[in-house]
């Protein structure tokens, strides 16, 4: 008995060592995000020139008024063959067109004619003819490099001037990338506006095609961060390294946009290490969609709450002549503007957050604390003896320690982060329920106050175990979300059935006053799977399924589909409005209220009825967990967040649990909970 105490005692000592190590990595990691307040706000520069167009305004006075409103930068995206064709810059036509004409109408020009006298003009081919010899000029330089090896021939015609042929389609040829427009580029300058480059991948791409993209970029002092366009980073798959080298050379950051997979990215970000920048956008199906406020609200609250510190912008579209479309995107991007000083930002360009790299030895310390914290939900469900216990914990620290210091460091981590995602939320609510179970029979004075203590206690485990997952993980590629927390739905699910398990188990070891407890444990599970199955039995089956169904679908990195109602929406803005920070609806509504009242129902005798609610109840605890695991959030953020829900839940179980304890019961109500008891005898 000595020595499994003197064991325990270890534990606990390594969990205080491990605290004060996360707490060491967390206040260092605080400190980097503090400093990191300068968000940079970008324009997209085709949507606000489409905007104008269609609102008959200026273009350039319109940049101008959106710069002295806070705007920063403008994104530029490469031209196509399409997009100089509807502008008038050329005229492009495929072989057969030209040969249709011609048979409707003989072609005038004399070298045209020749061509097809002598059978020269071919169906499939593209033909080019520039508007005048500074586009031609344009043309010749880039498209031999742009479509490298293939045949391009050039033409010269009196009356045509000179032409160019491919033997590319029309459709394939206009989606050609050529660049930047070195006068869009100039406009933007003479702005006051930084040029945010958005270069395209395209197939057949090499290191001097990269060079030439890079060599054409114009005002290139003026362009600071690129953000890649299309499905692919550019030099995806083989020359990133390449592209890597260019960006470093120039001094360029890259623009890693949250919620968009682009192939590439996160191995590119990788290649980037400390020059890399999150960037948030609303897609154009979105802004078809989206309201004014809550537009500004989504801009200010990725600033505020993940980190991002660029913020693309795309403005509101309007129908033709509608003037006053331009005064209400000015005003959006003063809103964004606002919103983001008035939450302790500064309006400017974007700077990589820097580096933060905490020490291994300060990792392995959290990484062994969560360790010892299984050893001790361990002893919950077996009793092994002390050497076999410390040799168990040595050997996986040992190799925990070893994979950290090796290729497997990040992995190693993301393990040890699950771990502690599933050992602490039931450790905490099996701590709770065991409690329970010995305190069972106190008197109603005293049940408010014992339920408190446990549940503060078992929340105060939820957090030691929420800031040892943080520590684990706080390292800048977690901070940039290019690594990430895994095993999220998992760590949602497996807490919720290993805590009513455990739970269960210590329930019918009370029954039997200890004995046999692993035997009568298979005993009670056997006499379940063997109970009759009611229509009753169905139902609440059905509906524990249903719920669990949604739980689920509205965890995890990739959100699965459910839409928000409109009540719990309605609740989170005026949450955020009166907290800045909202609490997880799960733990202040769900979570915390119902551990809480489990509590008094145990002490009442009804210990099965009350497992019922410590099941559901640990969604809370697991969700407290889940919060300190988003290493993008601001740590600031997470204990804010994680103290609100904390304060609310408090609330509302003090009355629910007030409510049971002092409401009049009778003798009717007390038989039905009776019997409920009685399931699975």
């Amino acid at each position: 008995m000595t020595g499994t105490r003197r064991v325990k005692n270890l534990w606990v000592c390594i969990l205080i060592a491990s605290v004060i190590s996360s707490v060491f990595i967390l206040w260092g990691r605080g400190q980097i995000e503090k400093t990191n307040n300068t968000v940079e706000l970008v324009i997209d520069y085709k949507a606000a020139g489409a905007l104008c167009r269609t609102a008959g305004y200026p273009l350039d006075n319109f940049l101008k008024e959106a710069r002295d409103r806070g705007l920063t930068s403008a994104a530029l995206s490469e031209r196509t063959i399409r997009d100089i064709t509807t502008e008038g810059q050329v005229h492009l036509f495929s072989g057969r067109q030209i040969l249709d004409y011609n048979r409707l109408s003989p072609v005038n020009d004399d070298t045209l004619r020749r061509m097809i006298e002598e059978s020269r003009i071919f169906a499939g081919n593209s033909y080019i003819f520039p508007r005048d010899d500074m586009v031609f000029q344009n043309l010749i330089e880039t498209l031999p490099v742009r479509l490298g090896g293939e045949r391009i021939s050039t033409f010269s015609s009196e009356n045509l001037g000179l032409f160019l042929e491919t033997a590319r389609d029309v459709l394939d040829l206009e989606k050609v990338n050529i660049g930047l427009d070195p006068n869009e580029a100039r406009n933007l300058v003479e702005a006051g506006l930084n040029i945010v480059p958005r270069l395209r991948n395209y197939s057949g791409i090499n290191s001097y095609k990269i060079g030439y993209s890079f060599s054409r970029i114009p005002y290139r002092d003026n362009a600071g961060l690129m953000i890649f366009e299309g499905m692919e980073i550019l030099g995806y798959p083989d020359h990133l390294d390449d592209v890597y080298e260019l960006m470093s050379l120039n001094n360029m950051n890259f623009g890693h946009i949250e919620f968009t997979s682009q192939t590439g990215d996160d191995l590119f970000a990788r290649l980037m290490g400390d020059k890399v920048v999150r960037v948030h956008s609303i897609t154009e199906r979105e802004m078809d969609k989206i309201s004014f406020d809550k537009a500004v609200e989504r801009f200010v609250r990725a600033a505020r709450e993940r980190n991002i510190r660029v913020m693309y912008i795309r403005p509101f579209q309007a129908l033709t002549g509608d003037t006053e479309i331009v005064g209400k995107n000015l005003d959006y991007i003063q809103a964004i503007k606002d919103g983001l000083l008035s939450s302790g930002f500064s309006i400017g360009q974007a700077k990589p957050i820097p580096r933060h790299i905490p020490g291994k030895y300060l990792v392995a310390m959290t990484g062994i604390g969560i360790l010892a914290a299984a050893f001790i939900l361990l002893d919950t469900l077996f009793s092994l003896p002390p050497v076999i216990e410390l040799g168990l914990f040595a050997l996986g620290s040992i190799i925990y320690v070893a994979l950290l210091f090796t290729g497997y460091s990040t992995f190693i981590r993301q393990i040890a982060a699950l771990g502690g995602a599933v050992v602490f939320p039931v450790l905490a609510v099996s701590t709770l329920y065991i409690k329970s179970l010995l305190k069972c029979g106190a008197y109603r004075t005293r049940q408010l106050k014992d339920a408190l203590l446990l549940w503060l206690e078992a929340s105060g485990i939820s957090v030691v175990g929420g800031l040892l997952v943080a520590g684990t993980l706080s390292s800048g590629s977690f901070m940039l979300a290019i690594d990430k927390f895994i095993g999220v739905k998992a760590a949602h699910v497996i807490p919720v059935f290993l805590g009513a398990v455990i739970c269960w188990k210590h329930l019918i070891e009370r029954k039997q006053l200890g004995r046999n407890g692993i035997r009568n444990f298979f005993v009670e599970l056997q006499r379940l799977f063997m109970a009759p199955l009611r229509v009753w039995h169905l139902l609440v089956l059905i509906v524990i399924a249903l719920g669990g169904l949604v739980y689920v679908l509205r965890t995890g990195n990739f959100y699965l589909g459910l839409p928000i109602p409109q009540f719990d929406e309605g609740m989170r803005r005026f949450l955020e409005g009166l907290l800045v920070f909202r609490p997880r609806t799960k733990e202040f509504l769900i979570g915390h209220p119902l551990l809480l009242l489990a509590v008094p129902i145990a002490l009442s005798g009804y210990s099965k009825f009350s497992l019922l609610l410590v099941a559901i109840g640990c969604i809370g605890q697991i969700s407290m967990i889940n919060t300190f695991s988003h290493i993008h959030t601001p740590i600031m953020v997470t204990v804010q967040r994680t103290f609100y829900g904390l304060v609310l839940g408090a609330i509302i179980g003090i009355v629910a649990t007030v409510i049971f304890i002092y409401f009049p019961r009778n003798n009717k109500a007390d038989q039905v909970i009776s019997e409920g008891e009685q399931i699975g005898k």
